[in-house]
């Protein structure tokens, strides 16, 4: 444990102490705030896998397509009244996830992405989650790191370096903990193989989305994979997220208003093209380079809900040679 987590340790008993207030009266429960923008091909599994670990779905439409939209109607015929539906089509993208935290309910919240699929069954299923995170101290504050496998390019592979994340997160609610705009820059050798990609620029400037949170949250770890992340996207969607982080950090918002603006002028400055779909070609082709199969011995067997999809193979990296060439991308 480092120094920080320490002290953030021992500054968590302060409410039992009654050095700062304790967690406000709120029903036991766990809030799941889902963010829904243009297509979200994942989200019908990705919300039914939460349907036993989460005590009420917020659907945050921040300007969901027709095929969302009707992913959205289908999963609420099955949950009723726990999934709550909030327009929010013209916020950004902290607005939209600080919204969540005020519509969230439960004693716990997490924020739970439209591409993650939860683990229904097996050891360290959600349930099993749900049970630690009730089981908790009520009277201090805690935020429960939760490690994901990453799948990308096709359900059978994924990147080397990025094969587990750490980016989810359960927390105490409280009106004291806000999502926050984190701007930094870094070498660009340092990134991730994916994120390295036709970037060649020594250093890169970009922002994060981050939950601050008061010192006196204890940071807990919990031990197994809770999910998957699914970054298995149409090209269009992966070219318009190669620039995401770059976009959040650009201080000219009048140049460009929208992350598809970036993105194209980008494109054309820096790889002399012009065509979103050759953009997209151009960067798919030294992304997929980059991938390597999936390991099952590292992160475990795939969620109960994305079993069927693996089989079915709507995505599927290619080889010639013993090398990858390509993607297959079906239609839905």
């Amino acid at each position: 444990m480092d120094a920080r987590r320490a002290a953030r340790l021992v500054f968590s008993f302060a409410p039992v102490a009654g050095l700062v207030a304790r967690p406000e009266p709120r029903p036991e429960g766990i809030s799941a705030i889902v963010r829904v923008r243009g297509e979200e091909e994942w989200l019908e599994p990705a919300v039914l896998s939460i349907r036993d670990f989460a005590d009420e779905i917020v659907i945050l439409d921040n300007g969901a397509s027709p095929t969302a939209r009707a992913a959205i109607e289908r999963v609420q015929s099955k949950l009723g009244e726990r999934l709550v539906r909030v327009d929010c089509p013209l916020l950004d993208i902290f607005e939209v996830s600080n919204l969540g935290l005020a519509r969230a309910r439960y004693r716990f919240t997490v924020r739970w992405d439209a591409d993650f699929v939860g683990h229904t069954d097996g050891p360290g299923n959600l349930g099993e989650l749900r049970h630690h995170l009730l089981g908790l101290d009520r009277r201090r504050y805690f935020a429960v790191r939760l490690p994901a496998a990453e799948v990308a390019g096709d359900l059978r592979h994924q990147f080397p370096d990025c094969r587990i994340r750490h980016d989810g997160l359960a927390h105490t609610a409280s009106t004291r903990t806000r999502f926050v705009r984190v701007r930094r820059e870094t070498p660009t050798a340092s990134l991730a193989i994916a994120e390295r990609v036709l970037r060649d620029r020594p250093r890169l400037a970009f922002a994060l989305e981050s939950l601050a949170l008061p010192r006196y949250y204890a940071v807990l770890n919990w031990p197994r994979i809770a999910y998957f992340h699914v970054h298995v996207k149409p090209a269009a969607h992966l070219l318009l997220r190669h620039f995401w982080l770059e976009w959040l950090a650009e201080p000219d918002t009048g140049r460009y208003p929208s992350l598809e603006s970036y993105a194209l002028h980008q494109a054309r400055v820096r790889w002399g093209i012009d065509d979103p779909e050759a953009a997209a070609a151009h960067l798919m082709r030294q992304l997929w380079a980059g991938l390597v199969p999936f390991d099952e011995s590292l992160c475990g067997p795939y969620p109960e809900l994305l079993r069927g999809h693996v089989e079915e193979g709507r995505y599927a990296v290619e080889y010639a040679g013993g090398r990858i060439v390509g993607r297959r991308e079906a239609r839905p």
